[in-house]
């Protein structure tokens, strides 16, 4: 029996549609074949590098070494300082102390009057481009004049600490004191708290000052120097006149190794010995202190005739090549 006309023979169906349909369906498999395949080499070196990565590394819920960012929170710290081969000054940078009672303005922290409100504001700085420290933990304590005598603590507190050169670095820590009943001067130290830190060195910054005036043309201060290791410690005392070096202008850094060194030996201890034409009388300038035991220590200046303004002595006390402290004196001259 024939097929209608135009009709096919084989299916009865119109021979468009017999051509038609079979073209259409194999360019579409074509299609879905190809985006398979795409999505699946995509997916295979997607995996590779992941396999790549984790090659040697801790197991699930580990962050690997290559995704870890580390913060370094900082401060002036005299001790790591030194450590690096740098002359340190025991007026501290970072560490300011505000009257409660006007806050903002800065006073003299060597000369607070007892049982009074104060603040002390620590600045603090990241040594890290890439990681901050939220919630950064903050102690403030103070120590009785001298070198490693009894801390007392004051207070604690939290800042967010974002990287190196962003907005709001470096922070600011305040924390409220008032002064001891008895008058003297303190050393205040300040601690910054952060158990993953790249370099926990630089966490500890102390500041610890004391101003008379020349008497003709003499000034005399007494302080005690305490032994806070477990051992018997050889305590030695050694004095210089640093002061940290006015800021140079921005754009003065052009990156090259000279500029770094020119910048680093501004702050080399041999340029900053005892100036000609004064003396520096350290009595005892070496101690042989039991564990705990603490002595006092008299430093007398003696400035040239006529010396107008005022000059920086540091004292500082070593036991080996550890360094327990020190203090920064400030005479005064009226001519």
């Amino acid at each position: 029996m024939r097929s209608p006309k135009n009709h096919c023979r084989a299916c009865g169906c119109h021979p468009c549609a017999c051509r038609a349909g079979p073209g259409w369906l194999r360019w579409l498999w074509l299609l879905l074949a190809a985006g398979w395949l795409a999505w699946l080499a995509k997916e295979l070196v997607r995996l590779c590098r992941l396999a790549n990565r984790d090659r040697g590394k801790p197991a699930d819920g580990v962050v690997p070494p290559w995704a870890y960012r580390q913060p370094d929170p900082m401060i002036y710290s005299q001790q790591f300082l030194q450590a690096q081969g740098l002359a340190v000054t025991w007026d501290n940078p970072d560490i300011h102390v505000e009257l409660a009672a006007n806050p903002g303005v800065p006073v003299d922290a060597h000369s607070l009057r007892p049982d009074t409100g104060y603040l002390v504001v620590a600045r603090i700085w990241n040594g890290s481009t890439t990681a901050p420290a939220l919630g950064l933990p903050v102690k403030v304590s103070y120590l009785e004049f001298g070198v490693a005598t009894v801390r007392h603590d004051i207070g604690l507190t939290t800042v967010d600490l974002p990287v190196k050169g962003a907005g709001g670095c470096p922070a600011f820590a305040t924390v409220p004191w008032r002064t001891p009943a008895t008058p003297g001067h303190y050393c205040l130290q300040v601690q910054l708290l952060w158990d993953d830190d790249a370099q926990p060195g630089n966490n500890m910054g102390q500041s610890n000052t004391d101003v008379k005036k020349l008497n003709s043309p003499h000034a005399a201060f007494t302080f005690p120097v305490r032994n806070d290791q477990h051992t018997r410690a050889v305590v030695r005392l050694r004095t210089d006149s640093y002061v940290v070096p006015p800021l140079e202008p921005c754009g003065q850094d052009r990156g090259h190794g000279q500029d770094h060194r020119t910048r680093l030996s501004r702050h080399n201890p041999a340029r900053w010995l005892v100036p000609d034409g004064w003396r520096v009388d350290v009595e005892p300038a070496e101690l042989i202190l039991a564990p705990g035991e603490q002595r006092d220590v008299t430093v007398d200046i003696t400035a040239p005739d006529g010396f107008l303004g005022r000059q920086a002595i540091n004292v500082h006390a070593d036991s080996g090549p550890v360094l327990l402290g020190g203090v920064t004196l400030y005479v005064d001259g009226s001519g």
